[in-house]
C-alpha cells in the first residue's frame, strides 16, 4: 500500500474532525493481517472539554452487532443445533400467526421473514396496556418477556422470502433462539465461544459492564423516544440480539479478519470455512429491497451481512463485488474485502436522527473513507 495515500487518509480524518466537526472518529485499516493505520480524532463525548478520543474508545455498535448475533446463530447451526431452513416457530412457540409457519431461521438472517422495518414496533405501541403479559419462563428477563409478548401476534407485511425489509426485531428474535437452544444468554455464549477464544478483552455486550472513562458519548437521546429496554441498559445487563454490543476498532478488525480468514484468527479457529462462505456470500439472489429511501434490484445480503455486490448505497464504491460489510446508527461500519484482502473500520459518533441520504451525507464520512484507504492499495 501507498505510505503516501494512507498518510492523505489520515488527513482527511483530521479534516472530518477540525473543520467538518465530527466529534469523535477512531479508524482502523489492515490488509493481509498488517495493520497500516490505526489513529484516533476527536473527543470522547460531545462536550468542547471531554477528553481527546483514544485508541481504545468503546463504541457503541448499535447494528454492526448483528454480525455477532449471526455468528452465534451460525455456531449452533455448526453444532447440530439450530437448522437455518426450520421454521422460527419451532425455536420460539410464542411466534404466531397467518403465515408464520413458513418463516424459517434464514429468513431472519437475511431480513426477509416478511416482517416490515418498524412494524413490530408500531404493533406494539397499539397493543401495550391492552394485553394480558403472561409470566416469563425460566431466566428470560421481564422486560424481555413483554417485548416478545407485545409482537408476537404482528402480521406479517409480505410471504417470507418475497422482499427483503430491514429488520432490527428478526435479530431480536434470533438472539432469542441463540439463548434457548443454547441455554445461555446471548452475552454470555459470544463470549465464551466468539471473544474469549479470539481475544476480544474489549468487546462487551452489556452497556452496564463498560468503564465509563472509554465509553463514547454522543449527543444524547430524547428521554421519550427511549423504551423501558433502552433505559434498563443503563442499570441492567441487557444484550440485544439486533445489535448494540460494545468494542473497540481492533476488537473489531479482528473479527473482521477471521471472517475474511474463512473463520479462524491466528490459531484459533471460531467457525468452519463452509460457515464463513455461507454467511458472506448473496443468500438471496433476484431479491429486491427498499431502505428508506434507497431502493435495490437486488438487495444482495447474507446471513447476517451485507454483500457488496453491484449494488449503491451509504458505502463505499471501489471495493470489490465479494465486499462484505455492516453499518450501525450512530456512525460506525466494519468491511472486509477479500480481493484485496482488506479489513477497515470506521467508527465514528453522529447524533441519531431520521435516515436518509440527506442527514447520512451530512454527518457521516464511512463512504469518503473506504474509496481513499482502497485507492491506497498500489499492488494486488
Amino acid at each position: 500500500m501507498s505510505s503516501s495515500g494512507i498518510r492523505h487518509v489520515a488527513d482527511l480524518a483530521r479534516e472530518w474532525v477540525d473543520r467538518e466537526g465530527l466529534q469523535t472518529l477512531v479508524l482502523l485499516a489492515a490488509r493481509r493481517g498488517t495493520i497500516v493505520l490505526h489513529q484516533a480524532w476527536g473527543r470522547m463525548g460531545p462536550e468542547v472539554d471531554a477528553p481527546p478520543a483514544s485508541l481504545d474508545a468503546m463504541f457503541d455498535t448499535q447494528s454492526l452487532g448483528k454480525v455477532f448475533t449471526a455468528t452465534a446463530v451460525m455456531l449452533l447451526v455448526e453444532d447440530g443445533r439450530v437448522g437455518l431452513n426450520r421454521p422460527v416457530s419451532s425455536y420460539v412457540p410464542f411466534f404466531r400467526g397467518e403465515g408464520k409457519d413458513g418463516v424459517l431461521v434464514r429468513h431472519l438472517l437475511t431480513h426477509t421473514s416478511g416482517l416490515r422495518w418498524d412494524d413490530p414496533e408500531r404493533f406494539a405501541k397499539e397493543r401495550e396496556g391492552k394485553i394480558e403479559i403472561p409470566p416469563a419462563e425460566g431466566g428470560t428477563h421481564p422486560l424481555w418477556n413483554e417485548y416478545f409478548a407485545l409482537r408476537a401476534d404482528c402480521p406479517l407485511w409480505k410471504r417470507p422470502g418475497e422482499e427483503m425489509s430491514y429488520c432490527p426485531y428478526g435479530f431480536d428474535l434470533l438472539g432469542e433462539i441463540g439463548g434457548r437452544v443454547s441455554g445461555q444468554p446471548l452475552d454470555v455464549f459470544s463470549q465464551r465461544r466468539i471473544f474469549g477464544p479470539l481475544g476480544m478483552k474489549d468487546t462487551l455486550w452489556c452497556q452496564v459492564d463498560v468503564p465509563a472513562s472509554r465509553r463514547v458519548r454522543k449527543p444524547p437521546i430524547p428521554a421519550e423516544q427511549l423504551d423501558a429496554l433502552d433505559r434498563a441498559r443503563e442499570t441492567e445487563r441487557i444484550a440485544f440480539g439486533a445489535g448494540g454490543a460494545y468494542t473497540t476498532a481492533r476488537d473489531m478488525a479482528v473479527f473482521a479478519q477471521m471472517v475474511l480468514n474463512g473463520g479462524v484468527y491466528g490459531e484459533t479457529r471460531i467457525l468452519s470455512p463452509a460457515a464463513t462462505k455461507a454467511m458472506t456470500r448473496n443468500q438471496i439472489p433476484g431479491v429486491r429491497a427498499q431502505f428508506f429511501d434507497q431502493y435495490f434490484p437486488e438487495a444482495s445480503w447474507g446471513f447476517g451481512w451485507d454483500v457488496h455486490a453491484n449494488k449503491s448505497g451509504w458505502s463505499g464504491t471501489l471495493q470489490s463485488p465479494d465486499t462484505f460489510g455492516h453499518t450501525g446508527a450512530g456512525g460506525v461500519e466494519c468491511w472486509a474485502d477479500p480481493r484485496d484482502q482488506l479489513v477497515a473500520v470506521f467508527f465514528s459518533a453522529v447524533p441519531q436522527s431520521e435516515i436518509s441520504t440527506r442527514v447520512w451525507a451530512r454527518y457521516w464520512r464511512n463512504d469518503l473513507f473506504a474509496n481513499a484507504v482502497t485507492a491506497a492499495i498500489t499492488e494486488p
